[in-house]
């Protein structure tokens, strides 16, 4: 990913189910220049997407490639109820945070499979799996 300030930062992350909407642990692991250049060569899914800050709490994920056209929301929340509090935008259509269809895995393996659906949708932090 591309830092703030121009640098390049290598990560490989994991997120995992919680306990509910506002409580999926994940863990980053932060690589060299050696590191990363060692795992990009394996064969693997790929998912290419930039992340915008919109304010309110929100970030909107604009998916590349093979996903081109895809865009999700994400909010995050101290705690469910915070999260059950929060005033979905207009431009969210679809509420997708437990549809694994648009879990990050499923998406990288799978694909995107656009249907009648908007494709601006809201989804909680963390729910990539």
């Amino acid at each position: 990913m591309t830092a703030p300030d121009g640098s390049v930062v290598h990560k490989l992350g994991k997120k995992y189910p919680g306990a509910g909407l506002s409580s999926r642990p994940m863990t980053n692991i932060y690589l060299d220049a050696v590191e990363y250049g060692a795992l990009v060569v394996l064969p693997a899914a790929v998912l290419i997407k930039r992340r915008h800050d919109v304010g309110g709490g929100f970030v909107i994920d604009v998916f590349e490639g093979a996903l081109a056209g895809l865009m999700l929301a994400e909010i995050s929340a101290e705690d469910d109820a915070k999260l059950a509090a929060v005033i979905v935008p207009s431009w969210c259509a679809t509420e997708v945070t437990e549809d694994v269809a648009y879990a990050g895995g499923t998406l990288a393996i799978d694909g995107w499979h656009a249907t009648a659906a908007p494709s601006v949708v809201a989804i909680a932090e963390g729910d990539e799996r």
